[in-house]
């Protein structure tokens, strides 16, 4: 997809999706215009949101999906207090009417499910779901943004911030306001996925977007930097500057004082390879995940209903291109016992450092992550988009490269 076209379907998604779904909030709730309302997290079909000291979980229906005319189907308020639930109200109920939806000639179950408080409370507790690297949990984020202003980030020299722009190189970056000359910096951090705290300057990029401060100055801006995101990861006990990277998209744009939510791409690793779900889909905007081998050369675009390959073409992703990869049988193989194997929140850094404080759904497969990432991350930023069933079958992927 051309950069041109990423850019729009990155800015419809937050103007007429995820920004209607706030204002639909702010209306239903009767929340005034003056109080800043964050767009938290999707999951099990509720898309989940902050104002305060109230978290409101929320089932859409769409009237008219091509104009995202959001409408509140079900609607539940949760007050929080101390970073524990002190009240759960059903403000709509549920329609548990049974329903079900047929793709492929296969027959799903769509009946909606009742949320509850245990359920609920889990979703608390478990880490940020916007990627495997962000190991700090939802009651963490959620008491850092309630206190959360534009100088939370602010040393004795320096602003620190997020702020929306049309940067798609998926490297870690934030902004950086020089107090004493005013002038804007941004800093990049020299790594992708998975982004560790630095450790050392040369890890660092400053670029003076001023164009008039001194190499010295420059040097000064990453050594300040340097300090403040070991200092902001420590205090919010993150491993990574992906714990900041969740509270960046969530403040954005905060010179308009509004909340963020934003697909970004997700990836889960094994000993053999990557699997990857892209937040914009290079091919046929069909269904498909992709796998990615060791060295990170190489790309198999993997169809979800059926084992073909989506294409055999080299995979372009930001400015990123990967060679076809035509998988191995024996690769196949670990891929299909990975696909069936629970997904285990117990390997995060989060469940290491927290261990029996933390809960984890054990019926949620691989496979079921997989499905649940392509429909937060790729599928609902597109107008022809079909929710995957999470009970979607398997295909049996050893059957990859057999005619």
């Amino acid at each position: 997809m051309k950069l041109k076209n990423r850019l729009k379907n990155k800015d419809e998604y937050c103007t007429k999706f995820v920004l209607k779904q706030i204002e639909t909030v702010k209306k239903y709730f009767e929340i005034s215009d003056s109080k800043r309302v964050y767009a938290l997290d999707w999951w099990c079909d509720r898309y989940y949101f902050l104002c305060d000291d109230k978290v409101y979980a929320i089932y859409f229906e769409y009237e008219n999906k091509d104009a995202y005319k959001p409408i509140v189907a079900s609607a539940y308020v949760i007050t929080l207090k101390d970073r524990e639930v002190s009240d759960f109200k059903v403000i709509k109920p549920d329609d548990t009417t049974p329903k079900f939806n047929e793709v492929h000639g296969v027959k799903f179950d769509i009946t909606r499910k009742i949320l509850t408080k245990e359920h609920f409370c889990l979703w608390y507790s478990s880490p940020c779901r916007v990627n495997l690297f962000v190991d700090v949990p939802y009651s963490k984020a959620i008491e850092f943004l309630q206190n959360y202003k534009r100088d939370t980030f602010k040393t004795d020299r320096y602003l620190f911030y997020a702020k929306r722009d049309k940067d798609l190189t998926w490297k870690y970056y934030i902004y950086a306001y020089d107090l004493k000359t005013k002038a804007e910096l941004k800093i990049y951090v020299d790594d992708w996925m998975d982004t560790d705290l630095p450790v050392k300057l040369s890890e660092l990029y400053v670029k003076d977007l001023s164009g008039k401060l001194s190499d010295y100055q420059i040097l000064q801006c990453k050594k300040a930097f340097f300090e403040y995101c070991r200092k902001n990861c420590e205090e919010l006990n993150a491993p990574n500057l992906y714990a900041l990277e969740f509270v960046k998209q969530c403040i954005q744009p905060i010179e308009k004082d509004r909340g963020w939510w934003i697909a970004k791409p997700w990836c889960e690793t094994s000993d053999d390879f990557e699997v990857w779900i892209d937040d914009v889909l290079g091919y046929d905007e069909k269904p498909y995940f992709l796998l990615r081998n060791k060295d990170r050369t190489r790309i198999a675009a993997i169809d979800f209903y059926k084992p073909e390959y989506k294409s055999t073409k080299p995979y372009v992703s930001g400015y990123t291109k990967f060679l076809h990869w035509d998988i191995d049988e024996e690769t196949l193989k670990k891929l299909d016992k990975f696909l069936h194997k629970p997904f285990d929140y117990r390997n995060t850094t989060y469940y290491k450092q927290h261990g029996g404080n933390f809960k984890f759904d054990e019926n949620i497969t691989n496979w079921h992550k997989i499905i649940e990432e392509y429909n937060r991350n790729t599928g609902s930023s597109h107008d022809d988009y079909i929710e995957l069933p999470l009970d979607l079958p398997i295909p049996d992927y050893t059957k990859l490269n057999k005619d």
